[in-house]
């Protein structure tokens, strides 16, 4: 019989992304491992322990947080995999959160808003290489588009960079100096909360006239203000189990390769996201008909008798305002519901297509195809092993 591996895991409990790549861990041991596991409850800047060094078990996963860490983890005889990503160049594989396609749901999210003008709030630079790189593929897509991008890093402090206090200031007087309405991508929850509050501190309405989208999802701190942030679900479970997967490869002798890039799974759109910014009353009054009534079997038609302006002149303005047609429109909002629906029921694809307000369900599944790039069985099917990665199997 072989022996149990002893296997260490030093990832931070404090937020909801560390628990959640616990939980994936955890997740992928009951469905295929047996694993004698090593682990407390840290902190995410808590150094891991000298006696790492010499600690004679099977496998580490951890968060890599610093270069003395690597050096500990290192020198033990114990494969590793890193399950944060930012220091560069230590050997070992690493699992992480897949910058660019966040990048791409959180500006994908702002620009859907109608917004003129778009903001990053960032760290200092240098402090957490992977949020500086979230921050440059949102900068790059913003820039592409055409966006002149106002960017918040803090400034002075030396080495570790300023106080909470000054730095809360600058981050005050930069959301007062911006051009409004923005819509600003913060490059972490934490952030995000931080800028609401400098919204606060400066009497500045969020959503009206700033939205705010973070991300990581995390419940606690998306929910505890008074204006609920927006914010981009990484998805750490599928972290976790891709991480133990590799581990479990690594103690087996297998090869693994050096990075493995996890999705994020969606915009999770909470108030300080919850507005519209299109100076045209038309227009704006036709989009929020559409995101009302687009479930209710609508038609453009619907949309211009609601607004009350010829149909060729509203479809003209509102396409150059938005760049898409109001049938467009229709369909995006419905598309967004089922997406939903398909993730948080056991509807079938028939009842969410009359539930979406599709003509039928072969017009629906036909469009999802088109539009998502999977049919909706493959959606539901991959939303649900991002959840639960082996339902099957105990």
């Amino acid at each position: 019989m072989q022996p149990t591996p002893r296997v260490a895991l030093f990832v931070e409990t404090s937020r909801a992304y560390g628990r959640g790549v616990l939980k994936g861990i955890w997740q992928h041991v009951q469905a295929h491992d047996r694993w004698s596991i090593l682990f407390r409850p840290r902190g995410l800047e808590e150094p891991t322990p000298a006696w790492m060094a010499s600690w004679q078990g099977d496998g580490i996963i951890a968060h890599v947080t610093s270069l003395r860490t690597a050096a500990v983890l290192k020198r033990s005889a114990a494969p590793c995999v890193d399950v944060l990503g930012d220091i560069p160049n230590t050997g070992f594989p690493v699992v992480k959160t897949d910058c660019l396609r966040i990048a791409e749901l959180a500006f994908g999210h702002l620009a859907g808003l109608g917004l003129k003008n778009i903001g990053i709030c960032g760290m200092r630079r240098g402090h957490r290489p992977r949020l500086d790189e979230r921050c440059d593929a949102f900068q790059s897509l913003a820039e592409d588009a055409g966006y002149d991008v106002n960017i918040f890093q803090p400034r002075g402090g030396g080495q570790y960079g300023p106080s909470w206090a000054k730095e809360q200031k600058q981050l005050v007087d930069w959301v007062r100096s911006l051009p409004k309405p923005i819509g600003i991508f913060a490059c972490n929850d934490i952030r995000g909360r931080e800028t609401l509050d400098a919204c606060a501190t400066a009497d500045i309405p969020v959503p009206e006239r700033v939205a705010v989208i973070g991300v990581g999802n995390d419940e606690l701190l998306c929910e505890l203000s008074d204006q609920r942030l927006t914010s981009v679900d990484v998805n750490p479970i599928r972290v976790g189990y891709q991480a133990a997967d590799l581990l479990s490869r690594m103690m087996q002798g297998q090869n693994v390769p050096a990075k493995f890039n996890v999705s994020p799974r969606r915009v999770v759109e909470r108030q300080s996201t919850d507005m519209l910014a299109v100076e045209d009353p038309e227009v704006a009054d036709a989009v929020k008909y559409i995101r009302l009534h687009a479930c209710d079997a609508i038609d453009v038609n619907d949309v211009v008798q609601e607004v009350a302006v010829g149909r060729r002149v509203l479809e003209r303005r509102f396409r150059d305002l938005l760049g898409r047609s109001l049938k467009s429109e229709i369909v995006r909002v419905r598309l967004a519901r089922a997406r939903e629906l398909l993730i948080e029921t056991s509807l079938s694809a028939t009842t969410i297509s009359y539930r979406c307000g599709f003509s039928s369900p072969a017009y629906f599944m036909d469009h999802f195809h088109k539009k998502v790039g999977v049919t909706t069985k493959e959606f539901r099917e991959s939303a649900r092993r991002e959840e639960d990665p082996d339902p099957d199997e105990d």
